[in-house]
């Protein structure tokens, strides 16, 4: 029992070593009432991402703009189908239209999509 009271007053005696007298106490600084925190704004606000994405210049789709081509007025020409192969049961004038380049139809819902991906603005009639 002796050698445990012994080591139990060595740690109370060591213990008050460390122990600061006269210590100033800390001021934590408090940020105003209308500052922003930190830690509670993002790094980025959707606001400020917006304003970012209208200032990038945006990419055309590089498989569209292989396959169709802008006329001046925006509208979009393209190639013909079934040309590429199996082409002797088909009639010489046949094959002579689909060498030709077609207008894309205005009809097809797909055409204004192909405009956003070449980024065509169509002037108006």
């Amino acid at each position: 029992m002796l050698p445990r009271s012994l080591l139990f007053a060595c740690l109370l005696a060591g213990a008050s070593a460390f122990v600061p007298t006269g210590v100033a106490p800390v001021r934590v600084l408090v940020p105003a009432a209308g500052a922003p925190s930190l830690a509670s704004s993002p790094a980025m606000s959707s606001v400020m991402k917006k304003a970012k994405a209208a200032k990038r210049k945006g990419k055309s789709s590089s498989a569209v703009a292989k396959r169709f081509k802008v006329t001046a007025t925006g509208k979009l020409l393209r190639h013909s189908a079934f040309k590429s192969h199996i082409l002797t049961k088909k009639h010489p004038l046949r094959k002579q239209k689909l060498r030709r380049t077609l207008q894309a139809d205005e009809s097809q819902a797909r055409l204004k999509t192909m405009q956003k991906l070449m980024l065509v603005v169509p002037k108006k009639k």
